[in-house]
């Protein structure tokens, strides 16, 4: 909006919600293809799911990453039409399938079938080897990560599965050490520290029976590179090698998401406004944290406003989303 490029974020499991399909309506007759296109891939019966899924159905990790992948993808669309063309791209977790998308290194399809591949070898990876998260706010990084290290014993395993901004970070491993992180975090005076509802131990070692899978699709897949620069939320930098990045991308559930990396990354090319292009506001929240001094757009923010609107104008619009726990 005045000027400085616009980054398009994209957020990833655990901003669906039952009912997520009433807002995904209002972006025209591109929404529909999508969803439609997305019923032909998958097999599920994404617009049913959209309107009437309750919570627990949300949990099924491909439900789940379909839906906020088909819900994003629809927004981006509807963005476009708008007028909205970001500068960057990039993506929470499985997010980052969606910016692949919008970069143009994958069509349609095929996004929606490493979508759906990497929600079900997910939750196949998390029946065999079950696990948990939790959020942890107000601990620096380092004594959340010293916690990890003095509660893994034998067979538990708890490891930092988010770094998701200076304040907030999520742990992941094995139900009983993250528990005992979760008591020792509020002991020692962290302002919130609890356990997510997510149906497995993601970006932790325990999703390793997803490697196989995924990989294999991603086989299958070529990458282009990116018509529009994308940023890793794996390494937090820009994509340069698209084939070192094709043999690193199933890696991604396994290792954390440096959210606030890659935050930090868009703001030195100049980024001044990030439009969270998903349900929800996760992103925007934490943004805020990371780069106060930038603009943070929702969706319906977006599409209320253009992308020339003038910055008084544009201010009124920033987002005062609350930094939400993301997974």
């Amino acid at each position: 909006m005045s000027g400085a490029p616009t980054a398009f974020v994209f957020p990833g499991q655990g901003s669906q919600f039952p009912g997520m399909g009433r807002e995904i309506g209002r972006f025209g007759a591109g929404a529909g293809q999508v969803v439609a296109r997305a019923e032909d891939v998958t097999g599920l019966p994404v617009g049913e799911l959209m309107a009437t899924a309750d919570a627990r159905t949300l949990t099924d990790p491909e439900i789940a990453q379909v839906l906020v992948f088909v819900w994003s993808a629809a927004a981006l669309t509807r963005l476009r039409d708008q007028g909205w063309h970001p500068a960057y791209v990039a993506g929470h977790s499985l997010g980052e399938f969606t910016a692949l998308y919008a970069a143009d290194s994958v069509d349609l399809d095929t996004a929606l079938e490493l979508v759906s591949c990497r929600g079900r070898a997910m939750r196949d990876a998390a029946r065999l080897s079950p696990g948990s998260m939790a959020a942890v706010v107000g601990l620096p990084l380092d004594l959340v990560r010293g916690l990890c290290r003095e509660e893994c014993h034998g067979t538990e395993l708890v490891t930092v599965a988010n770094v998701n901004s200076p304040r907030q970070a999520v742990v992941s491993g094995s139900t009983p050490a993250v528990r005992r992180v979760v008591e020792r975090a509020q002991a020692l005076g962290a302002l919130r520290a609890r356990q997510l509802a997510v149906g497995g131990a993601y970006h932790s070692p325990l999703m390793a029976a997803a490697l196989a899978p995924l990989a294999a699709a991603l086989a299958r897949a070529r990458l282009q590179p990116p018509r529009i620069p994308l940023v890793s939320s794996t390494t937090g930098q820009l994509v340069e090698d698209i084939e070192e990045y094709h043999d690193e991308l199933p890696w991604q559930m396994l290792r954390p998401v440096q959210w606030r990396r890659t935050v930090t990354t868009l703001r030195r090319q100049g980024v001044g406004l990030f439009l969270e292009a998903g349900p929800g506001r996760v992103l925007a929240g934490l943004g805020r944290e990371i780069a106060r001094e930038a603009g943070h757009l929702g969706v319906q923010d977006a599409l209320r406003a253009t992308p020339h609107t003038p910055p008084g104008t544009a201010g009124a619009l920033l987002t005062t989303a609350t930094p939400k726990d993301s997974s």
